[in-house]
């Protein structure tokens, strides 16, 4: 079992198929091949100190120590002593060692499953030559969380084979593939991280997930090998409540809205505590589903009223407790406007209203009275809560009424006949809080009566959008995202981590542009934009930004090297007039590298080029993980090969992809 202090873990690959575990509990833990590291590791490949693991204040750090191999995190080289957080999966690559940093979680809601040694999967055609293995094909995991299986595919041909990995189900959109096209030399393993991550959602509901990995050779596309890859999705609890108007008079019903933001059945009960206040809440237990909300109204009760004078402002506090062994307690705090009993004009005219009240039954003595006030009854909306468009339904049940008048804000709307008892708005030009009432009239005299509705606007995504729409593979880019979610409150973006490590907020406004967002794309970049609108509506948007390979034309002849530098060994030329994929340059910008038939490379000088000008080759990555030249050049007694590269790459949707490369030799 993992240690109670341990932050962390790593999982440690050898080259001849050992695996080690250790565990992290020290707030520095250095990594490398003298025996004075915490982490020791005996091969000639790692540095002596080659990087640091720090752990402060909740945050995990991997700084690589000016190693000579350099520290790769998830494919991309680290700075020399510049800490890089790590999130909590990541794949860390010194020499010709793999390591998996894993993440360990003291909270409840995120624990550290360790895989059972049995729970492996094997499977293996002889027709394909290849053979696939998945360790931890069942995952445990909560919702924003994440946990992985690793899948081993070991080519059992002669050549060297390139191979696809992709993931499918009812959730394959909770799956990151770190690898997911690989190319492996024969009688070699290639290893993939498949990360599963659920979002926080109510609709993420406990249950077990099945998913799919299915890995194809590029050889024999129609003989894949497929697993099972079973999700196991937790419970969690979560619980929101709010006022319509944390303001109201006495006249007029507290609103109270409900949300229970977890993914179990959620019960509450509900009591107030109110200034010389009662609230007519319901006594009974509520119980909401996952993700339900609810509304419950309340009348509001004056204990006692001023007998005259100004109005008086009472606070009232409405708390929920769950009934669950949590038993976790949220409030809500709003005021009342309580209106004296009389106004001073009311005292005045108290007199006169006793006489007339004497006249009128004076004059209801002899038959003189006016027909029967009119009545409205059962007065009644469709809803409290409605979206923009909906229809307002109103019903009613009048008595001695001869006509309706029926207003929205006060405003005069329509006139119906006396024997009118419904009607139906139409709510598109309307929004927030609205007040809508029907008056009744006849010749004595008018009743009416009113409700409040909230009325929110359908949540829409007018635009999301980046630019540049297209990225190029292992080339840095400034990416700008804009986006304008109307009736959002808030908006969550997702997938920028698979492009770039700049800091982003948890959450954004209804409309937003980010830009200067610097990173380097080696896949497809899909983007997520999440809204939620103020009564919890929720709606998302994707879009995919493709990568297409940069290339460079050769404008004469140019000498392919195995290295950076013309003391390297000559392995063939560039005709003039070709195009070339390249993926890196040397640290100083002199040599350019090239992408050769099989994914094998070669390096040439800058000068002889002349590259596509949709990128800036100066945003090209460099890289510096080469061993040194050999101290004099071997000669060769026949001209080296000519390769003459296929035309120029083409956008894909695959990470890796490389124009094919054909040799031919001048000699």
């Amino acid at each position: 079992m993992a240690n109670a202090l341990a932050y962390g873990r790593l999982d440690i690959f050898w080259p001849d198929g050992r695996l080690e575990s250790v565990m992290l509990d020290s707030p520095t833990v250095s990594v490398g091949r003298a025996p004075g590291n915490v982490v020791t590791l005996e091969t000639d490949t790692v540095s002596r100190y080659h990087f640091s693991i720090t752990y402060d204040n909740g945050i995990v750090a991997i700084t690589d120590l000016g190693s000579e191999n350099g520290t790769f995190v998830d494919g991309l080289r680290l700075k020399g002593n510049e800490p890089r957080v790590l999130d909590g999966v990541e794949e860390i690559v010194i020499g010709q060692l793999r390591l998996i940093y894993h993440a360990l979680d003291e909270a409840p809601t995120m624990p550290m499953v360790i895989a059972e040694e049995d729970d492996t999967q094997h499977i293996e055609r002889p027709e394909a030559n290849f053979r696939m293995d998945v360790e931890r094909s069942a995952l445990d995991v909560w919702p924003a969380s994440s946990s992985n299986a690793e899948l081993i595919i070991t080519n059992l041909s002669d050549d060297i084979q390139t191979y696809d990995v992709e993931v499918t189900g009812s959730v394959a959109t909770w799956v990151r593939i770190n690898r997911p096209r690989l190319d492996i030399q024969p009688g070699e393993t290639g290893a993939v991280l498949i990360n599963v991550k659920p979002p926080r959602r109510a609709d993420n509901l406990p249950a077990e997930y099945d998913l799919e990995i299915r890995v194809s050779s590029d050889e024999r596309p129609d003989v894949p090998l497929t697993a099972n890859l079973r999700v196991r999705v937790r419970g969690y609890r979560g619980f929101g409540l709010a006022l319509a108007r944390p303001a109201i008079d006495d006249q007029e019903p507290v609103r109270l809205f409900l949300h229970n933001q977890g993914n179990l059945p959620l019960t509450l009960r509900l009591r107030a505590k109110g200034d010389n206040l009662r609230l007519d809440l319901p006594t009974t237990p509520l119980t909401l589903g996952a993700g339900q909300r609810t509304q419950v109204q309340a009348a509001v009760i004056p204990r006692q009223r001023p007998l005259t004078g100004e109005p008086e402002t009472r606070r009232f506090e409405i708390i929920a407790q769950a009934q669950d062994i949590t038993a976790f307690v949220t409030a809500v705090s709003g005021q009342v406007e309580v209106a004296p009993r009389f106004a001073a004009w009311q005292l005045i005219a108290g007199a006169g209203i006793g006489l007339s009240l004497i006249l009128l039954l004076a004059l209801g003595a002899i038959g003189a009275l006016t027909p029967r006030q009119p009545v409205i009854n059962d007065f009644e909306v469709n809803s409290g809560q409605l979206e923009q468009g909906d229809v307002l339904r109103l019903d009613w049940r009048g008595e001695n009424i001869n006509s309706f008048i029926v207003r929205v804000n006060q405003a005069p709307l329509m006139e119906l006949p006396g024997s009118t008892n419904s009607v139906e708005i139409d709510t598109s030009e309307l929004s927030g809080e609205v007040q809508v009432s029907v008056q009744g009239l006849n010749p004595s005299g008018s009743t009416e009566s009113a409700a409040t509705i909230f009325i929110y606007r359908p949540l829409t995504i007018d635009s999301f959008s980046a630019e540049p729409a297209m990225l190029m593979r292992n080339v840095v880019t400034s990416l700008t995202l804009t986006w304008d979610v109307p009736g959002a409150i808030r908006t969550e973006l997702s997938g920028l981590e698979e492009f770039t490590n700049a800091p982003l907020e948890p959450s954004y406004g209804p409309a937003e542009t980010l830009s200067g967002l610097s990173g380097i794309a080696t896949a497809p970049v899909v983007l997520s934009l999440r809204a939620e609108d103020e009564v919890g509506n929720v709606i998302e948007q994707r879009i995919t930004l493709p990568v297409s390979d940069p290339t460079c034309i050769a404008r004469s002849e140019a000498a392919l090297y195995e290295g950076p530098n013309a003391q390297y060994q000559r392995i063939g030329t560039v005709p003039s007039g070709e195009s070339v994929v390249v993926d890196a340059q040397d640290p100083g910008a002199g040599w350019l590298r090239m992408v050769l038939p099989g994914g094998l490379t070669g390096w040439s000088l800058r000068d002889p080029f002349v590259c596509d000008p949709a990128f800036s080759l100066e945003n090209l990555r460099k890289e510096a993980n080469f061993p040194p030249p050999p101290p004099t050049l071997q000669p060769t007694s026949t001209a080296p090969p000519t390769f003459t590269p296929s035309p120029t790459a083409t956008p894909d949707t695959q990470p890796g992809a490389t124009p094919t490369v054909t040799p031919t030799f001048n000699g």
